[in-house]
């Protein structure tokens, strides 16, 4: 539990200081929602996710609708940075509701719950273990973008902001299941 409340707890304020520091609006919302993310997580992790399952569902709903909106509405092409971006911000909203979903299950907090079934189990696991490899993604797009590369190297506040996001989930999908 202590991992996930880390994880999330820097995310969030990394969430907050990309706010203040974007100069586009887009950015702005982009960073803020991923800040109120990993605030929806770190309640999941404090172990509150029964009591508070439909307000946070509620957050996580405005948040891939704006991410949504966005990889649909965005400028720059399919294979833009921007619209990139919202894509993965969806995604990663989609899975923190997995995650919401089967800790308010289980009954207060996310290592606390009812037996699964194998195949879920296995899901759970194996959305684990492809958290981890994003993680690392995110990192190596972050610190190990070669100078001589046509490809451009992710800014370093977001690139640790997702890592930190990516490896929090892969620690929450590890305990739901």
């Amino acid at each position: 539990m202590s991992a996930m409340l880390v994880f999330f707890a820097s995310t969030a304020v990394l969430g907050l200081l990309a706010m203040f520091r974007a100069k586009v609006i887009a950015a702005r919302m982009d960073a803020g929602a991923a800040a109120v993310l990993a605030v929806v997580m770190t309640t999941v992790a404090l172990g509150r996710a029964p009591a508070a399952a439909i307000p946070l569902a509620l957050v996580l709903a405005s948040v891939f609708a704006w991410f949504a909106v966005g990889a649909v509405h965005r400028k720059g092409g399919p294979e833009g940075p921007a619209r990139f971006t919202a894509i993965h911000g969806a995604a990663v909203t989609a899975l923190t509701g997995w995650v919401l979903f089967f800790a308010a299950r289980g009954f207060g907090s996310v290592s606390v719950h009812p037996g699964h079934q194998l195949g879920l189990i296995i899901i759970d696991l194996g959305g684990a273990v492809l958290m981890v490899f994003a993680a690392a993604s995110w990192l190596l797009g972050t610190f190990a973008t070669p100078a001589e590369s046509k490809s451009l190297a992710v800014p370093r506040l977001t690139g640790i902001r997702e890592a930190l996001m990516t490896a929090g989930l892969a620690v929450a999908f590890y305990a739901i299941s």
